[in-house]
């Protein structure tokens, strides 16, 4: 049996939204990425095609945790006076999270040569990075850390292999 941390940094709602951030941010900046990658655009094009969708897609996330936990408080009838702290904080934190480490995952397409080399590195660092940060989480909660690590790498792999997908279906029956 495991043993649940209560220390968390941050406070367990913001700590869980942290990772929340970085595990959707990596995957769905990657995802992008690769999806874009079949449509051959101008390098300049496909950077600001995934910033403005990862600006996009963190608010989305953010809103949706947002509400999610507002909702579900007020139909459990647990709803706190303190509405910016409770929801907004870490809906925020999930928000930042997201786009830092969005941002970081495009960081190869600024810097090598080769986009479909970038978009490649992109998508194999991403994973590695998910599988450490799922670790991470895990040993912080005192969870099963080997698995926790391969579900939240597979869960990205997943994601990055949907955008990869809906590229190439789009590429190529579009």
């Amino acid at each position: 049996m495991f043993k649940h941390k209560n220390n968390l940094p941050f406070g367990a709602d913001k700590f869980l939204a942290a990772f929340e951030g970085i595990e959707g941010g990596f995957a769905i900046g990657a995802g992008i990425l690769a999806g874009l990658s079949f449509a051959g655009l101008d390098r300049k094009i496909l950077l600001m095609t995934a910033v403005i969708s990862i600006i996009v897609n963190g608010f989305n996330a953010a809103a949706v945790k947002y509400s999610t936990e507002h909702y579900l408080d007020e139909l459990d009838g647990r709803e706190t006076r303190r509405r910016f702290h409770q929801y907004f904080l870490p809906s925020l934190v999930e928000f930042v999270f997201y786009f830092l480490i969005s941002l970081v995952s495009i960081i190869p397409l600024i810097v090598m040569p080769s986009v479909t080399a970038a978009i490649a590195y992109t998508c194999v660092v991403t994973v590695l990075i998910l599988f450490v940060a799922g670790y991470w989480r895990a040993y912080l909660l005192g969870m099963p850390r080997w698995r926790d690590a391969t579900e939240t790498a597979l869960l990205g792999l997943g994601i990055v292999g949907v955008g990869l997908s809906a590229g190439w279906l789009i590429h190529h029956f579009a």
